[in-house]
């Protein structure tokens, strides 16, 4: 049985002719009949009670109809899904970020690939950098907005941004107004992200507390950026955090950007050659390359 006798099926079985379905279908009478006697025959049922006069559907020819209808539309749908995929314009694409990125880049990259590519789902998970390095490298994750960090992974990397650190600090802290530089906390107690959940941004934090001259006391640490504001505003010390996190607005604190270019943490898409769709190859080597800012 193929997708030709059941299109032949129903032909006939809307028509209840065998003429005007063979004329429908551009073909001759005789062909026609031989393809639903076969398909009776393979099926062992009959679906046509044929006389001289009439063409009618016996039961199971009208259970077959119905069923072969829902599968025909099943193959049309199936078809337009593969020519849409093959033209990049449909499909699933899996896009792991770094938490910092929701705040400015991710909506940027949304916006870009709605505009491109219309017909393709955006599914996006909040993910630490390694996590995402390991889930690109294994086909699980389609690209990556991570923080950089040295690693010996071979994925193809695109450069995003520099993105400046600010300060965290409670309101009515003694510089939560007026200027400061970065060597104004060396005596203030800290509160970092753990390194095990941002090795990158909490490597970036230390050396830019180096720079300016200090060891940074981290006297507290959590795993994820909410806990990091609460434990600001509970007094608990001041953090240094990538500067998309003002966004977040967060009550009880107040977010102090830093003088010049005083601490950094780059940002890169990765995606991996190997595992990349032809979807996932087209918005990396399209959209990627727009979404980087200059520096």
């Amino acid at each position: 049985m193929d997708m030709k006798q059941l299109r032949y099926f129903v032909m006939v079985a809307e028509e209840l002719s065998f003429s005007r379905a063979a004329e429908k279908l551009n073909m001759s009478q005789p062909p026609l009949s031989l393809h639903i006697k076969l398909l009776e025959e393979e099926l062992g049922v009959q679906l046509l009670n044929r006389t001289r006069r009439e063409v009618k559907l016996t039961d199971a020819g009208a259970v077959f109809l119905r069923e072969s209808r829902l599968l025909l539309g099943q193959m049309r749908t199936a078809v337009g899904a593969a020519v849409r995929a093959a033209q990049s314009d449909a499909g699933v694409l899996r896009l792991g970020v770094a938490t910092s990125a929701l705040f400015n880049v991710l909506p940027r990259f949304l916006a870009m690939i709605k505009a491109a590519y219309p017909g393709v789902e955006v599914s996006v998970a909040d993910m630490q950098s390694h996590d995402q390095v390991s889930a690109v490298t294994h086909g699980q994750m389609d690209i990556g907005i991570v923080h950089v960090r040295p690693d010996r992974s071979k994925l193809m990397r695109v450069p995003i941004l520099r993105e400046p650190l600010a300060v965290v600090l409670p309101l009515g802290h003694r510089l939560a107004t007026g200027d400061f530089a970065l060597s104004e906390l060396a005596e203030e107690p800290m509160v970092s992200l753990a390194r095990e959940s941002g090795p990158a941004v909490f490597d970036a934090i230390v050396a830019s507390c180096y720079e300016a001259g200090f060891s940074p006391s981290f006297k507290h640490t959590a795993r994820n950026p909410l806990t990091i504001f609460q434990m600001v505003r509970l007094g608990f010390g001041v953090a240094l955090v990538p500067r998309a996190y003002a966004s977040s607005a967060y009550p009880g604190v107040c977010f102090r950007e830093l003088a010049g270019t005083a601490g950094q943490v780059r940002m890169e898409a990765i995606w991996s050659d190997k595992h990349a769709s032809d979807l996932t190859r087209r918005i990396a080597t399209q959209l990627l390359p727009r979404l980087a800012e200059p520096d």
